[in-house]
């Protein structure tokens, strides 16, 4: 919608405002009979182009009498802004308006200048629709303005003449933009560069205990297949293939991807295993051979919080596809393989589900106090086509989960079993990680991370646990009611097929009309025809808007479900594994320190001295111990509320794709329509009907 100043500037309180109010229809009655035919003939779309062109329209327009106004007349004192109000625009604009990254409904005059610039246009022409857009160098444009940018570069491209009154005179019939490599292209919204100037920087320190600092835009990474959006890439390639499975296998065998400080990695290292003899101590102790002496190694508890600062995680994040093999394997009880493909790490690799199953176990032990997603459930016999796709996608859902996670995707455990190129069971039996939980290993400096720790974080707790019933029972409600308009838009697209089935068989039977030297019949038999194609062309729509609701939001919703499902889990450990005696210690050693201070320097006390001594020593170990370990398993709850709330930028991407998504089938579903418009136009009328 245009904003009040637009509306002020676009001339709607001038003295020519009328030009806005102004019907241009034709004065002559339409003629919306389906049997009316006319006597002119159509014109050819002169851009080549038939997504916007509707000859009903044409057809049914007086070619002798002119509009009331002139178009020229109209098209003065146009802006950018007012161009185009109230124009069903091809799907490219919005396709367009979308990859530039808008923010409060405006797009910067740079994103409009990069998309631009995928047309090929010479810069001087560009400059030219700029200057034309925003001849005030304005730093942003609203979305009325940006459409208009884009008919601008679609009439530069047929030669035709850059200005608004070309605009404004084929607005009806706009040409259609070309825009290379658009699917692949995307801007960063930067909600910084969009504040209004009087609005000041809020430089009030967050209560987050992951620090934001910035808003991250997750949309360049995607979701669920949030790489191939990031990068641009046809997931067509990671369908099973033989040939490729042996080929990229056989690429890794030399050893594991090697981590770069960009996020990218190298194939040319090999497994450094976990030894279980090392204490966490001792994996601390020294630097790794290679590194300055004089550089300062950061603490674990700074590397914790690293791992979970905002913006990283939304940048990192990686897509893994999860797909059955073609061939089970094993000489008498076959089993099922699944092909593993990482985006990042360039890696595939083969697992079984009794590998998904160790790896749940393994995090378990080593994160109880960190949300680690939930494996689909385990079936003895009756593995059905049906089964093996829900388990597919539990097990897409449950590893993306975990390389999602700001924790999880960094631990050796989960990329040894994402980059492990030899068979994985033999792995297992050759090395036993480490079980150890996190506290234990980390061996992290509690007075750094309980900075982050927010004073309230008890009442969090208690918030989202009365919470999460009602949130996961939504959640399940959503994902039942979308299974069924699934389920019901397949079945929708069937009876097409049916129908167009039928429609076939009647133009059989009729095909020969019992009237001799009737042609009128013929007509009516290729009407028939006509509907049935269309009609098959509808259930290939629908089929692909099915698909794409159940591989999309279908499987974000059962995702979403899946975090909450883990963060209840979560807080369920806690209640078990978290309870401590630190009261109790608290009060042994203020009592045992008063019975030392009233005993020491007694004569004959000395024993009982000593053994008191060596007791507060081992009581004060042990408080200290259990006070730095609740300390740490509140910043991991604090830590995971906060990756529990960082998920709702993800749940806004889902419903913007979705929408988009329902937008192009239904624009589909209308050219399909309209396109079978014109020929039921020209059906016979009944006076050809002896």
């Amino acid at each position: 919608m245009l904003e009040e100043d637009d509306l002020l500037q676009s001339g709607f309180l001038e003295s020519n405002a009328s030009k806005f109010f102004i019907d241009t229809a034709p004065t002559h009655p339409s003629l919306s009979s389906p049997f009316y035919t006319s006597d002119f003939g159509v014109e050819a779309d002169p851009w080549g182009s038939g997504a916007s062109f509707d000859p009903i329209v044409d057809m049914r327009q007086d070619l002798t009498v002119h509009n009331a106004v002139d178009d020229d007349i109209l098209g003065s004192g146009l802006t950018a802004a007012s161009v185009l109000v109230g124009i069903d625009l091809p799907e490219i604009y919005d396709t367009a308006y979308i990859r530039a990254g808008p923010v409060n409904d405006r797009v910067t005059l740079e994103s409009l200048k990069r998309v631009i610039g995928l047309s090929g246009l010479p810069s001087r022409t560009v400059e030219e629709i700029l200057n034309i857009i925003s001849p005030a160098d304005t730093p942003y444009i609203i979305r009325n303005e940006f459409n208009t940018a884009l008919a601008l570069v679609a009439c530069a491209q047929k030669n035709m003449d850059i200005s608004l009154s070309t605009v404004y005179q084929h607005r009806k019939e706009l040409p259609i933009p070309m825009l290379s490599n658009l699917d692949t292209f995307h801007i960063k919204r930067n909600n910084q560069t969009m504040k209004p100037m009087s609005n000041p920087p809020d430089t009030r320190a967050v209560d987050d205990p992951w620090r934001l600092t910035t808003t991250v835009d997750p949309r360049p990474n995607g979701f669920l297949n949030l790489a191939n959006e990031k990068k641009g890439q046809d997931d067509s390639h990671l369908k099973p293939r033989n040939h490729a499975l042996t080929d990229k296998l056989n690429s890794h065998a030399n050893g594991l991807p090697r981590a770069h400080s960009d996020g990218g990695f190298s194939s040319a290292t090999t497994v450094t295993h976990v030894d279980p003899s090392i204490t966490p101590k001792d994996m601390l102790a020294e630097p790794a051979p290679g590194f300055m002496s004089d550089t300062p190694k950061p603490s674990a508890a700074q590397n914790m919080r690293t791992c979970t600062e905002s913006h990283r995680w939304f940048s990192d994040l990686d897509y893994i596809k999860v797909a059955v093999a073609p061939e089970k394997e094993g000489f008498i009880f076959k089993h099922v393989n699944y092909i593993l493909e990482s985006q990042l790490r360039s890696s595939i690799v083969l697992r079984r589900y009794s590998d998904f199953f160790w790896l749940w176990e393994i995090l378990l032990k080593r994160y109880p106090f960190r949300i680690v997603p939930n494996l689909p459930p385990k079936k003895i016999s009756g593995k059905d086509a049906m089964f093996m796709d829900r388990r597919c996608k539990g097990l897409t859902r449950f590893i993306n989960g975990v390389i999602r996670h700001p924790v999880l995707k960094n631990d050796d455990v989960v990329k040894t079993f994402l980059t492990e190129p030899s068979e994985f069971q033999a792995w297992r039996r050759a090395n036993h990680p480490v079980t150890d939980e996190e506290f234990i290993r980390m061996n992290s400096n509690t007075e750094e991370i309980e900075t982050c720790i927010p004073p309230d974080i008890n009442e969090r707790i208690q918030t989202i646990r009365n919470q999460l019933p009602i949130i996961i029972q939504h959640y399940e409600k959503q994902c039942n009611i979308v299974e069924r308009m699934t389920a019901l838009r397949t079945a929708y697209g069937s009876e097409y097929t049916n129908y167009s089935t039928v429609l076939h068989s009647m133009g059989e039977v009729e095909q020969k009309c019992y009237i001799v030297g009737c042609s009128a019949c013929q007509h009516v038999v290729r009407g028939y025809k006509a509907v049935a194609e269309h009609m098959e062309r509808a259930t290939s729509i629908v089929e692909n808007e099915s698909t794409a609701v159940a591989n999309g939001i279908l499987e974000n919703l059962r995702y979403h479900r899946d975090i909450f499902i883990g963060f209840a889990e979560l807080l369920e450990r806690k209640s078990r594994l978290a309870a401590n005696q630190i009261n109790t210690l608290s009060k042994k050693l203020a009592g045992n320190k008063i019975k030392v201070n009233q005993n020491r320097g007694v004569p004959g006390l000395e024993a009982e001295v000593e053994r008191l001594d060596v007791m507060i020593q081992s009581d004060f170990e042990r408080l200290s111990f259990q006070q730095r370990r609740d300390t740490h398993i509140k910043f991991c709850i604090a830590s995971e509320l906060s990756y529990l709330h960082k998920h709702q930028a993800l749940v806004s991407w889902m419903y913007q794709k979705f929408v988009h998504e329902q937008l192009q089938f239904a624009r589909q579903t209308v050219d399909n329509w309209k396109a079978l418009e014109v020929f039921t136009s020209d059906t016979p009328e009944t006076t050809d009907f002896a």
